[in-house]
């Protein structure tokens, strides 16, 4: 087929029905993050429609979560060694039974389930377009490689790596998560995340008889997170917020331990590595108590790098050219964009679908728009 003349959205609606049968069947397959059965069964039936494809595909054991994946197409010996990266997840925020209590259905030309938007439709669109430009002819000259993990709905902990190896030497990552908020649009900042616990030693002691003989872990950890409190710069995009504590032991004792669990975001990594020196050089005031602290980043920002707006730029300009419109947006959430980012691969996130709702009642996607998103992927994956 001639690539200047692909009608992709013709080509795209000529596979609506091959797309929705797909996103139905793994939807109907819960895949929870904590659940390693469900995932494992799940990355088993993505797997054997990748090697379907003519994929070289490795299944990645795992003793915690489900079973990653990878899926490698060779290019020809002339092709760029540079390979084009697709990743996404298989894991869902929602436990099993709840495609029981809310089933899966279509209305009001948008489909209703589980999962769907995040990220059911994206996994279905990237098996769904591949697919379709290997029949048609249209397969680019250059390797091709998928990552699908069950666990970056907790933070990829165990698939990190995984993550970081498939990008090193990828020329672009299109991320099929879910466009940002109604519009859909790419997603071509997030902030970085870490988790810190915050941890404080004092010293016990009857609360009504010999209080001057201990030594408060709460007084100490509540001036603690007055100071954390005091790093807060939303206009600039950064948020400390002390989320979980808990401490004592019962209500006349002075208290000899407490902790809280600290969530940061921050947009640049210039403000990570600012914020979180400022956090481990915290000191206690307290004479007897003692602060420790544990974590860090677990996800660095990704930053809208001028190569990363051009490549938001090709795929905005021609979703125009298709009769869409498709924009771009900054979000406070992260995802593995950040660690492909992170390797220095341009990468665009929210490829996968348009809806509502994501890890919320009534999560849905737009069945017309994910024809369009089935075609600008085609299209990105032939021409980019």
């Amino acid at each position: 087929m001639d690539v200047k003349l692909t009608d992709w959205i013709g080509l795209a609606n000529s596979k609506k029905n091959d797309l929705f049968e797909l996103i139905e069947r793994l939807v109907l397959i819960e895949s929870p993050s904590s659940d390693k059965a469900s995932n494992d069964q799940l990355s088993a039936m993505t797997a054997e429609l990748l090697q379907c494809l003519g994929a070289e595909v490795k299944i990645h054991p795992n003793q915690v979560f489900g079973n990653h994946l990878t899926a490698d197409w060779a290019a020809s010996r002339n092709a760029t060694n540079e390979h084009a990266l697709i990743v996404g997840h298989l894991d869902t925020v929602w436990p099993l039974g709840t495609l029981e209590r809310v089933g899966y259905t279509k209305k009001n030309e948008r489909i209703y389930g589980p999962g769907v938007l995040d990220m059911k439709a994206g996994i279905a669109t990237t098996i769904i377009g591949l697919k379709t430009i290997q029949e048609e002819g249209l397969w680019p000259d250059r390797p091709i490689k998928i990552l699908f993990n069950t666990d970056e709905e907790v933070g990829s902990p165990s698939s990190r790596s995984l993550v970081q190896q498939s990008a090193k030497g990828a020329a672009f990552a299109l991320i099929m998560e879910p466009g940002q908020g109604k519009a859909g649009a790419l997603k071509t900042e997030r902030k970085g995340l870490a988790e810190f616990k915050i941890s404080i030693e004092g010293k016990a002691s009857h609360a009504g008889a010999f209080p001057e003989h201990g030594a408060s872990a709460i007084h100490q950890l509540a001036l603690t997170i007055i100071e954390l409190q005091a790093m807060n710069d939303w206009d600039n995009g950064i948020t400390v917020n002390s989320g979980l504590i808990t401490g004592g032991s019962a209500r006349n004792t002075i208290p000899a331990n407490a902790d809280a669990i600290i969530d940061v975001r921050v947009r640049t990594n210039e403000q990570a590595k600012m914020i979180e020196s400022r956090i481990q050089n915290l000191e206690t005031t307290i004479e007897g108590t003692k602060l420790t602290i544990e974590g860090g980043f677990h996800r660095p920002p990704m930053e809208r790098t001028r190569e990363l707006a051009e490549l938001a730029e090709k795929l905005i300009k021609w979703s125009h050219k298709f009769g869409f419109e498709l924009t771009e947006q900054s979000t406070g959430g992260g995802s593995d964009a950040n660690l492909t980012a992170a390797m220095g691969v341009p990468s665009v996130d929210g490829m996968g679908a348009k809806g509502l709702n994501p890890h919320a009642e009534g999560e849905n996607i737009e069945i017309s728009a994910q024809v369009n998103r089935l075609a600008l992927f085609m299209k990105a994956i032939n021409s980019l």
